[in-house]
Order: structure tokens, then C-alpha cells, then sequence
């Protein structure tokens, strides 16, 4: 079974990179499908789930926690996300061949030995691409999309230090960094597809 998890910045393309390289690879590729199916099993709306993880779930529980001593239903909520998150991780794992966006896959794959990506970019290029691609009515200026991106990227931080010694975006923790900074993400997949081969091959050589 081969695995590959990207971790990413906020705006670097990291979406668009898992995508085309599951594609060129033939594998399953599984993001948002991933908030749906927890939405599902905690009863509660998709966009809650998203908003939620988008704040980071461990923010959401320490905040609830620190107010209402976990007492609260939105604790409980809360936590639910995270457990049913891992659940349907390793649940979609098992199924074969496939690449993850997100969901802290690296750390609760680890048993599995995934190739770890982590796609990152400058952050005047992260504000450019998040403002061209913004949702409609969403009319941030780019200052205000900077601290956007900056509190999604402490989230995703913050939710990863809880499965992990190793800081979010520290290259000891990942097999391969990608800066796409001015790069045409679709023309760089040729050579990372390659790049994965070898490094799956590698592995199974090595067993």
C-alpha cells in the first residue's frame, strides 16, 4: 500500500499539488471528502466541521475547556471531530493507494510509512493566490488575507503538536519540502509522480 500525505501552507498550492500528483499517479485522492464523512458521523453540518478544522480542533477544545471546564456541548464537539478525523484517516488509508491532503495524516499514518510532502511558498505569493481564488463576497484586502493566512497556519501548527514532537513545517519531519513560489504547479508533477516511484520502489527494495 503506498501513501503519500502533504502537509501545506495556507494559499502554496498544496490542494492543487495533491490532486494532479494522485491523478498522474492513479491513486485515490481524498480532502474535503474527509470533512463530509466526519460531518457525517458527528451529526453535525459540513461547514461546521470545516470551520472547526480550520481553526484548529485542539484550539477549539483548549478555548471550550478553559471556559466551561469541558462541560460544554461545543467541547464535546469538538473533540468528536478529532476522533472520528483519525478514524476515517486510517479508514481510508487501508482502502489502497492514495493521496491525503491535510487532516494531520503524516502523524496518524506514521505506522504505515507514508511519503511525507510539505508544500510551502513565499507569503506574497500565498496572498496572490488566495485573493485570485477567493470565495465570492469574501472582499479581504491583502493585509487582512495576510493575518488569515497566518492564523489558518498557527491552527494547522497548533493541531500537529499534538500528534508530533517535530514542529509543522520542519523539514526533519517530512520526506520532501516543495516551494511552489512562482511555479506552474501542473508542470512540476511530471517530475515529483517520478519522485514518488522511486521513492516507494526504495522502500520496498528495502524491506
Amino acid at each position: 500500500m503506498k501513501i503519500i500525505t502533504i502537509n501545506r501552507e495556507f494559499g502554496s498550492g498544496g490542494r492543487e499539488v495533491g490532486k494532479r500528483l494522485a491523478d498522474a499517479l492513479g491513486f485515490a485522492y481524498f480532502d474535503t471528502e474527509i470533512v463530509e464523512a466526519i460531518a457525517e458521523r458527528s451529526k453535525v453540518d459540513a461547514e461546521y466541521v470545516h470551520n472547526v478544522l480550520e481553526r484548529g480542533v485542539f484550539n477549539e477544545i483548549s478555548l471550550t475547556f478553559a471556559h466551561s471546564f469541558a462541560y460544554s456541548p461545543q467541547y464535546h464537539k469538538s473533540f468528536s471531530i478529532m476522533e472520528h478525523q483519525n478514524e476515517i484517516v486510517k479508514e481510508l488509508a487501508a482502502q489502497g493507494d492514495c493521496v491525503i491532503v491535510g487532516k494531520n495524516a503524516d502523524t496518524i499514518l506514521k505506522n504505515e510509512n507514508p511519503l511525507k510532502l510539505f508544500v510551502h511558498a513565499d507569503m506574497e505569493y500565498k496572498i496572490k493566490r488566495c485573493m485570485e481564488r477567493a470565495e465570492e463576497g469574501e472582499n479581504l484586502t491583502e493585509r487582512q488575507m495576510k493575518r488569515k493566512i497566518k492564523k489558518i497556519e498557527r491552527a494547522r501548527a497548533s493541531d500537529h503538536s499534538y500528534y508530533s514532537e517535530i514542529r509543522w513545517g520542519d523539514k526533519r519531519g517530512y520526506d520532501l519540502c516543495l516551494n511552489t513560489t512562482g511555479l506552474e504547479i501542473k508542470s512540476v508533477i511530471p517530475a515529483l509522480a517520478e519522485f514518488a516511484k522511486a521513492w516507494f520502489q526504495e522502500e520496498k527494495d528495502g524491506e
